[in-house]
């Protein structure tokens, strides 16, 4: 029956493989460690800053240390994915999966480099923080690949359109920029100015490229389109990124409602809270879709905009049940 199919990744599955994970490449730090320990100085640098090394501490604790931060990061994360949207648990652990490689190669891999090391002020990490991440992003697909997300489709009656959403004016496809809103301009304000302060440091090789790459992604949301049509509903940035997707068939009905990016999703662009699943960009209006079996979404949009984009969603549904 159409309904019964529960939203995946169920928690089991999700805790199986980011846990799995997240334990296989805990024991290749540890074991790492218990191969070299022997051939490690009595300290190791364990923090840099601007001008390079200003923390030391012995090799044990450093590891201890890494352990318990990658640890306590799939923890929480979990935690989290229990709370939140089904939906989100995918990109959740993606996230616990890649900081999980990346604190093993990147931290790990720093000890590593202070074998025979006399003077751990000497040591540099550059190198390591950039396998840590080369390292991450192949971890994070393999996640993504292992934890599809799935919603089943709505089994709920969908309203009917309304005469008003049989005016000729609106047709599909239909589309209409997301407003951008201020928060983007901030935040990706804030990113330029955090590179610019970091160009001249040891970690500008790393950290630099990092943040201007989300940077660009915050960007890229500014420019965001709202986009409805037989491909489902979409919210997309220069025609090849795609922030959202909806399926017409997972879709009981649209409405409207106002929101705040702040306080109901916590930031800017695509978000994920107890109330569904977001792209939001300014407070005010916003189109909401209805899931019965996952998570709301919430799309900011202009208030002209409002009644057209309600009136091509409510078409689309109307179209995807005439041909179901």
């Amino acid at each position: 029956m159409v309904g019964t199919v529960a939203a995946q990744p169920s928690m089991r599955h999700w805790v199986a493989v980011v846990g799995g994970a997240c334990a296989l490449l805990l024991a290749v730090l540890l074991g790492g460690y218990l191969l070299i320990r022997g051939d490690l100085p009595d300290q190791v640098a364990s923090h840099w800053g601007t001008d390079g090394v200003d923390a030391t501490s012995s090799p044990a604790s450093f590891v201890a240390m890494t352990a318990a931060l990658q640890v306590g990061t799939c923890l929480l994360l979990g935690v989290v994915a229990a709370v939140l949207p089904t939906e989100s648990r995918q990109t959740l652990g993606v996230v616990a999966v890649g900081m999980s490689a990346f604190f093993t190669v990147a931290l790990g891999g720093s000890v590593f480099a202070q074998r025979g090391v006399a003077d751990p002020h000497s040591a540099t990490v550059g190198g390591w923080l950039a396998l840590g991440f080369a390292a991450a992003v192949p971890a994070a697909g393999l996640a993504w690949w292992l934890l599809p997300a799935v919603v089943p489709p709505a089994d709920e009656r969908r309203e009917p359109p309304s005469a008003a959403d049989d005016s000729p004016e609106v047709v599909l496809p239909w589309s209409a920029p997301v407003p951008a809103g201020s928060g983007g301009y901030v935040v990706a304000g804030l990113l330029a100015l955090l590179a610019i302060g970091l160009a001249t440091t040891p970690a500008r090789w790393v950290a630099v490229p990092v943040i201007l790459l989300v940077l660009a992604g915050v960007l890229a949301m500014t420019r965001a389109r709202l986009e409805i049509g037989s491909d489902g509903i979409r919210v997309r940035s220069l025609s090849v990124i795609t922030w959202l997707r909806a399926d017409p068939a997972t879709i009981a009905s649209a409405s409207a409602d106002s929101v705040s990016p702040l306080g109901d999703f916590g930031g800017y662009g695509l978000r994920y809270s107890l109330r569904g699943k977001g792209f939001v960009t300014r407070s005010g209006p916003a189109l909401v879709l209805r899931v019965p079996h996952g998570a709301d979404i919430f799309i900011s949009i202009a208030d002209a905009d409002l009644p057209d984009a309600l009136a091509a969603v409510r078409r689309l549904l109307s179209a995807a049940t005439n041909l179901g």
